[in-house]
């Protein structure tokens, strides 16, 4: 079953319309709930008068902060809960959360919501980065300076490498903040009953959710059940949704049944986007193209609150740079709050914003050194086993096979020896972290559980969530590898905290190597509890569980099927059912404060190649990508290719179309997915995915992971591409034919000055 491209399991459930999502739940006697959201990106709130919405006939409550009597006004999620429930004296961005409204029906509750009146005193908003550097202006009265994170990563003898290196390359770069955009908005019903709550919802961290719950009402965590629904896309922006939250505090205040759903304007106002950056960069290196150094200074935005925006940005800090061979490394980082919405995880977790930076000035230093700019990525690559710059240790890299494949895929040389004009390729490597240890001292693994019942049903039990990615069919694809069944026989339950054991939550790109040792480790235990009571109790001898079956260990012979020995078994085990207990922590390290270490049990690899036309008008094309990767052993083929065309797709959204622009009132450009420009499948260029298969010494099989890799060094391979067609650099995202068009006309402008003169 492993390497197999094996259909996914809720294939069906979700193609017939049978799946039930968050929205699609209607219980009885179930009241409806909206938010009041600021109008204003910062002002402080001088009056909120809810009388004439309360008056309103069909509206259950209205609550402002005053009204409430929170047993922790912030929500925990994030690194430093500071998101506070309801604004109460100051609003921070268009979107800050002003009170609830709870009615019979929805429509009433939207009616109310313009029934209440507030009064504001407006602020100085503080919308970009350089508005909040060193400013006078503050986006939060709380936060001196702006200053979220001030953090600095040194590592060598930086200066000394400068004052050897003989060549270098620099470049002033932005990345934008974009939406995650997963198709369906946001929705939870929670449930309040006997002083219990049930909280039916889409999330990537029940157990988290369960937490800030507690914290927020009191409640303690034994009464609270978080029930998975499914869920329609992620990409990080449900590992901090609050809505969830606030909707089981409705419950618990209103006693009853509480139901909250976003709009699609909502999920653009509230929603926690990616991290934005500026960077600038400066790599250093020898007359032979050695990389010596690189220093960087990078400023980051947060939004109104931090959310994950932090590590967001201690990431981008340092785990690029593990590609590549650096004597000495030095970043300096600022993240800033501002008046839009929190920001915080997106696939990719800061890689992108970093790789964008990065592989876009290795190739301008193999310009100054006149090499072709694989050939100086392959001279500076890390391989298996060497420690990198910041204390990763990877024990498999197939950066340099990847590297071969995707020059062959591409027809690189070939390509760059018989130019065509107006076209281009580009190269950009990659590195990320299969389950990084980093932030997480406690647990940083995973566990499951295995059910076999007496009627030879297989149930598996996991806490983390199936978010699009497939993980539930791969690891029903474990348990049918180790015990020789149909996969489409194995019933996975995800998420259910009532159910399931605890699960620091699906993110981090961990689910394969840390989820699924945790399930082959669960097989083995159940086997062994089987095998154990056929041979003592029921005195089959020595057996095996092979293809479903039962088989002498030494005689191979048939002995009983699965079905047989389960209920044999459990007659035999005083009628208990067999319960197979894996756990998996990783073989990693926690870190210093910079993320020093070696933090992740096994590390994926790639090359990205972008193939370009460009047009005299500024229009162009991206006409190919290639996306070679190194993740391990494959466990599904067919669902690690998919991984592979979204995050391409979305990837290439970054480079070209997508920005959460916001103008200087703190005002969001685009509210609507046709305003916000998401490529569709008419943009999507040729697309050639391949990988290159290390066998890793900690994953399942060999695995490593697929999720977050295939988006991260898109971008910059565009970029890459389009200065190979045109020979002109674009250091900002995304890269529009307005701005190609404009340099263009530009670099027509000095060419003919320089005729003149």
């Amino acid at each position: 079953m492993i390497g197999k491209p094996v259909p996914r399991i809720d294939g069906r459930a979700k193609v017939t319309g049978k799946a039930i999502y968050s929205d699609d739940l209607i219980l009885p006697r179930t009241m409806y709930a909206k938010v009041l959201h600021a109008k204003y990106a910062h002002a402080k709130i001088l009056r909120i008068d809810t009388e004439k919405a309360k008056a309103l006939p069909g509206v259950v409550a209205v609550y402002t902060a005053k009204d409430i009597k929170f047993n922790d006004k912030y929500f925990r999620m994030g690194n430093t809960h500071d998101t506070w429930v309801l604004a109460e004296d100051y609003v921070c961005y268009i979107g800050d959360m002003l009170a609830f409204v709870v009615a019979e029906e929805e429509e009433i509750a939207e009616e109310a919501l313009d029934l209440i009146e507030v009064d504001y005193e407006e602020l100085p908003v503080v919308s970009h980065l350089k508005d909040a550097y060193q400013a006078e202006n503050l986006a939060r009265s709380d936060k001196p300076g702006n200053v979220g994170m001030p953090l600095v990563v040194e590592r060598g003898e930086v200066e000394k490498d400068f004052a050897e290196a003989t060549v270098f390359a620099s470049g002033k770069y932005t990345f934008p903040s974009l939406h995650q955009l997963h198709l369906e908005p946001n929705s939870a019903t929670a449930v309040y009953e006997l002083g219990k709550l049930t909280v039916y919802c889409a999330s990537q961290v029940w157990f988290h959710i369960r937490e800030d719950i507690s914290a927020v009402t009191g409640i303690p965590e034994k009464d609270i059940e978080i029930k998975p629904m499914h869920i329609g896309g992620a990409f990080g922006a449900r590992n901090d949704q609050p809505l969830p939250v606030f909707t089981a505090l409705l419950a618990s205040m209103v006693k009853g049944t509480v139901k909250m759903t976003n709009s699609r304007l909502e999920e653009f106002l509230a929603c926690r986007p990616s991290v934005g950056m500026e960077i600038e960069i400066t790599l250093a290196a020898d007359s032979e193209g050695n990389f010596l150094s690189k220093k960087i200074k990078l400023l980051s935005g947060f939004g109104a609150y931090s959310s994950d925006s932090d590590a967001v940005t201690a990431i981008a800090c340092f785990r690029a740079d593990n590609n590549y061979r650096f004597r000495s490394a030095y970043a300096e980082a600022t993240g800033l709050y501002l008046n839009h919405a929190p920001t915080g995880a997106y696939r990719g977790f800061g890689n992108p914003q970093m790789h964008f930076a990065l592989e876009q000035t290795i190739d301008k230093l193999a310009v100054k050194l006149n090499m072709d700019p694989t050939e100086l990525r392959m001279k500076n690559f890390m391989h298996a086993y060497e420690t990198t710059i910041h204390g990763f240790k990877p024990e498999t890299n197939g950066i340099k096979e990847c590297m071969a494949k995707a020059k062959e895929l591409m027809n690189w040389d070939e390509k760059k020896k018989h130019k065509v004009k107006g076209k281009g390729i580009g190269v950009a490597a990659l590195i990320h972290c299969a389950g990084s240890r980093a932030g997480k001292p406690e647990f940083a693994g995973s566990s499951a559980l295995l059910r076999l019942e007496s009627s030879g049903a297989l149930t598996v039990l996991i806490g983390e969530s199936e978010i699009g990615q497939g993980m539930n069919t791969v690891c029903a694809q474990i348990v049918a590898q180790e015990l020789g069944v149909d996969p489409i026989k194995v019933n996975v339950v995800m998420g259910d905290t009532s159910l399931t054991p605890f699960s620091t939550g699906t993110n981090g790109s961990k689910l394969t190597t840390n989820l699924g040792n945790a399930v082959l480790h669960a097989c083995k235990d159940l086997k062994q509890q089987l095998t154990g009571v056929l041979r003592e109790r029921i005195g089959t001898g020595p057996v095996v569980v092979k293809d479903g079956n039962i088989y002498g260990e030494y005689t191979g012979e048939h002995v009983m099927s699965l079905e047989e020995a389960a209920a044999k078994a459990c007659y035999a085990n005083n009628g208990s059912p067999f319960l197979g207990i894996g756990v998996f922590e990783p073989k990693a390290e926690l870190g210093d404060m910079t993320g020093y270490g070696n933090l992740a049990p096994a590390y994926p690899f790639g090359i990205q190649m972008a193939e370009v036309t460009v047009h005299d008008d500024g229009s162009f094309t991206v006409d190919k990508i290639v996306s070679v990767h190194d993740i391990g052993r494959v466990i599904n083929t067919q669902m690690a290719h998919g991984q592979v065309y979204g995050g391409v797709m979305q990837g290439m959204a970054a480079a070209v179309t997508e920005d959460l622009a916001i103008n200087k009132e703190g005002v969001y450009q685009a509210n609507t997915i046709l305003e916000y420009k998401p490529p569709t499948i008419i943009e999507m260029p040729e697309l050639v995915s391949s990988f290159v298969e290390t066998i890793d010494p900690y994953g399942p099989y060999g695995a490593k992971c697929i999720a977050e890799p295939p988006i991260i060094s898109v971008a910059p391979a565009i970029a890459n591409a389009l200065y190979d067609a045109c020979g002109i650099r674009f250091d900002k995202a995304p890269i529009t034919p307005a701005e190609v068009r404009k340099k263009l006309m530009e670099k027509k402008r000095n060419a003919n000055a320089d005729k003149e003169a």
